[in-house]
């Protein structure tokens, strides 16, 4: 048999591929330099470096491989469906004293889920667990989960069709009449298809007065596209308020983009039963109904919600995009 010795090989009109001068070790594999030079190499020099015990080998779209430690949440799933909650006990604070020494000016419950931006922000980074984020070591109060037996960022799942509290009792040793404390919850639910998806969020909820009230409403995201590290904003939109002295149920109509998350956030405050005595109705209820074909519980932001941070957050600024960028960063983009 005859054997042809060439430097290069070429298909006609294409590149010009120039060949290695070695056999190149056993299992090596042929890599091209990107300018058509071929040699051997193994599979450890093609790999980044950065490997350590149980990370994985990932690919950022483009090509360029990393290794990377996973944290493992959850698939997203019917079966599955949490929310998140913090809450406080400050009585009159966000009355008179959420002020430039705390959360910046006064505070009503009421319109605290996006009628008021000012308020919304407050009630946001509440949520997070912290109403003057950008303070030092012990200038300010957190102003949230300053009780015990307060929320601090918990997560609660579902057992079927309810999630969180309907009569959870306060005994406000400290503040024994008047304004009890706030709760606020959040539901993350993303949208799996490619069309927008209307459906229905039901809730119960508590209130006693104009700053003590409860409301419900939405965030959605605003960017470049849908997926979670090109958020660079977003619109708050609530849809329920309520100032009366009452423990009920409500509900509101929302609206999921295609391929999108929204963050729902419930707000109510501990009604008042009589001296010491306080109780919190913050729940999610017929989820079934609300979670319709396409619409699911999203595990990741989720866990997004109950431990990342706010790099820009302060006490009057509030920025709930910035959780859909950490999340893509530490669980991965969509």
């Amino acid at each position: 048999m005859s054997k042809l010795v060439v430097d290069q090989i070429q298909k006609s009109g294409g590149p010009a591929l120039t060949l290695p001068t070695t056999s190149g070790a056993a299992n090596a594999l042929l890599v091209n330099d990107g300018s058509g030079n071929l040699s051997f190499s193994t599979i450890g020099n093609l790999l980044p470096g950065g490997a350590t015990a149980n990370s994985v080998l990932t690919n950022d779209g483009s090509g360029n491989l990393s290794f990377v430690k996973p944290v493992i949440v959850p698939a997203d799933s019917a079966t599955i469906i949490g929310t998140v909650a913090t809450s406080s006990s400050r009585q009159n604070s966000y009355y008179g004293s959420w002020t430039s020494s705390g959360p910046n000016s006064t505070y009503q419950n009421a319109t605290a889920a996006g009628s008021n931006s000012t308020y919304t922000a407050q009630s946001w980074n509440m949520f997070l667990g912290d109403g003057y984020p950008q303070a030092g070591a012990t200038t300010q109060n957190f102003y949230a989960h300053d009780y015990a037996g307060e929320y601090y960022r918990d997560i609660h799942y579902a057992n079927l069709s309810r999630v969180g509290d309907w009569y959870k009792t306060y005994f406000y040793y400290q503040n024994s009449t008047g304004y009890g404390g706030v709760t606020w919850r959040v539901l993350p639910i993303r949208n799996t298809t490619g069309a927008p998806i209307t459906t229905t969020v039901y809730f119960g909820y508590s209130s006693y007065d104009t700053y003590n009230g409860a409301a419900c409403g939405v965030f959605t995201p605003s960017g470049t596209g849908t997926t979670y590290s090109t958020q660079t904003g977003g619109t708050w939109t609530q849809g329920f308020t309520n100032t009366s002295n009452t423990m009920s149920t409500g509900s509101m109509s929302i609206t999921v983009p295609a391929n999108t998350t929204v963050l729902v956030m419930l707000v109510t405050s501990h009604n008042y039963q009589t001296t010491y005595y306080f109780t919190d109705c913050s729940m999610f209820y017929s989820l079934d109904s609300t979670f319709t074909t396409g619409l699911v519980c999203d595990m990741r932001m989720l866990a997004a919600l109950s431990m990342v941070r706010s790099t820009q957050a302060t006490n009057s600024v509030a920025n709930p995009h910035q959780i859909y960028n950490a999340c893509a960063t530490i669980f991965g983009d969509r």
